[in-house]
């Protein structure tokens, strides 16, 4: 179960993960990016919860970082548990994000 809240702050908006990002979850959590995404050029993504994120959610995770870039913004990861970071560096996910 993957819960997502967010909170703008003038141009960030800071949205918090808190569970897992699984394949049930990836799909429900697109919308949810997407409106991040239109609520505020910079995104701050807060995973010093969330436990677990599989392929669907790097899908996710990349089509956000797009979506970011497309409106001239920047995304940043913040608070990556060490089992999540080591998929974002077997994917190579990493290299393409910023961490805070």
């Amino acid at each position: 179960m993957l819960t997502v809240t967010s909170n703008v702050n003038g141009d960030v908006n800071e949205v918090k993960l808190v569970g897992r990002l699984d394949v049930k979850a990836a799909r429900e959590v697109e919308a949810a990016f997407a409106e991040a995404a239109k609520a505020a050029p910079n995104v701050v993504l807060d995973m010093t919860e969330l436990d677990y994120i599989a392929s669907a959610g790097l899908r996710a995770l990349k089509r956000l970082r797009g979506d970011v870039r497309n409106n001239g913004g920047t995304l940043t990861l913040k608070g990556v548990q060490d089992d999540v970071m080591e998929v974002l560096e077997m994917t190579g996910f990493a290299a393409m994000l910023n961490f805070e």
